[in-house]
């Protein structure tokens, strides 16, 4: 749990940064926007939603979700509750649409079955820090697809001792749709997230 307060406290000091860096640089407040989605991957828990708060580039989340109990063939993998928290970081490519992303997070990455493992006691079910890299799309009526790839290794999970013979590279899609909240909180000046990105502003 230090670690997830650590990644909480870290999420509100960039995104706070962030602001600042943003009306100092233009004398005006930060462009903030939210999204939540629903979606399935680790980024979402499994079968979940993602909560995606942010300013300019950066943004934090946390997702919250449910992995059912599925049989790989030589086993059944028991169910389970799941989060994920981290952060991200939006590319501007001149398009008001589309945002290439990069992201780091930390939480359940998958529930696993290896048949080496055979009848011994281990721990099904997997958390450590991940990578994302993908792309979200805006709609000009608020809708926000979202479409990454998310990694995981052996290497940085935790318990590594509780999870034997884990991938030393896993990858596997995240896919949600969602809408953007922060419209709902201002009809008057309804803007695409991020429409004031401009990464080669100094």
């Amino acid at each position: 749990m230090n670690i997830c307060r650590f990644m909480l406290y870290l999420t509100l000091s960039v995104l706070h940064l962030s602001g600042y860096s943003q009306s100092e640089n233009d004398d005006s407040p930060a462009q903030y926007f939210a999204s939540l989605s629903a979606g399935f991957g680790m980024m979402y828990g499994g079968l979940g939603a993602n909560l995606e708060v942010g300013a300019g580039h950066i943004s934090g989340f946390g997702g919250f979700g449910y992995a059912p109990e599925t049989n790989d063939g030589n086993a059944n993998i028991p169910s389970s509750f799941n989060y994920q928290i981290g952060l991200r970081y939006s590319f501007d490519v001149g398009s008001k649409f589309i945002y290439p992303r990069v992201g780091l997070g930390f939480g359940w990455v998958t529930n696993y079955y290896d048949e080496r493992i055979k009848n011994k006691p281990y721990d099904h079910s997997v958390e450590g820090a991940t990578l994302h890299a993908g792309i979200q799309v805006y709609s000009g009526e608020g809708f926000v697809f979202s479409f990454d790839a998310g990694m995981g290794s052996n290497l940085i999970i935790t318990n590594q001792n509780s999870h034997p013979h884990f991938y030393p590279f896993y990858i596997r899609p995240c896919i949600g749709i969602g809408y953007d909240v922060s419209r709902l909180f201002d009809r008057k000046n309804r803007k695409i997230k991020n429409d004031e990105i401009n990464p080669f502003e100094v």
